[in-house]
């Protein structure tokens, strides 16, 4: 019997990774999150073609990790002073194999390291389940507006 095994590695994100972020941000949110958005709802948070300037400036204020499988990028994960989970997402075709919690488990080293007392991030409808999994908590409703759509999110945080 054959045995698909494949081994995750994680490196330090990178500006240079901006297109590749951008790329598995799209194909999360477009492709891994119709269970909780419209596709309305889906299209307006993606928006249209990524800008990569916007995104190295968007990781390059931030501690981020990559994740890769045999060799290709399939999800990453920013962490923000002091203990704030900014940019959490993975290629839908990954998703549920462990690689956003091998990334939360790196980050979350990184976050007591710099003494942090506890993570906290705002998170979609499709990453709320993914959170309270790793503790976390909900403080608070939310919504935010992307291209005149409302998207309902969460303020979740969780103690060190």
């Amino acid at each position: 019997m054959k045995t698909d095994i494949q081994t995750t590695i994680l490196r330090p994100l990178l500006t240079d990774d901006a297109e590749i972020v951008a790329d598995i941000f799209r194909d999360s949110v477009l492709n891994g999150t119709a269970p909780h958005y419209s596709e309305a709802e889906r299209i307006a948070w993606a928006g249209p073609k990524p800008d990569p300037d916007r995104w190295r400036d968007r990781i390059g204020g931030s501690v981020g990790l990559m994740a890769e499988v045999d060799g290709g990028a399939v999800g990453f994960m920013t962490l923000q002073a002091p203990g704030h989970i900014d940019l959490a997402f993975t290629r839908p075709a990954f998703a549920g194999r462990g690689i956003g919690a091998e990334l939360l488990n790196a980050l979350t080293g990184i976050a007591q390291a710099g003494g942090a007392r506890a993570l906290t991030s705002n998170v979609s409808r499709a990453a709320r389940p993914f959170f309270e999994r790793h503790g976390f908590k909900i403080t608070a409703y939310g919504s935010i507006v992307r291209r005149g759509v409302t998207l309902a999110n969460y303020d979740m945080r969780k103690v060190l």
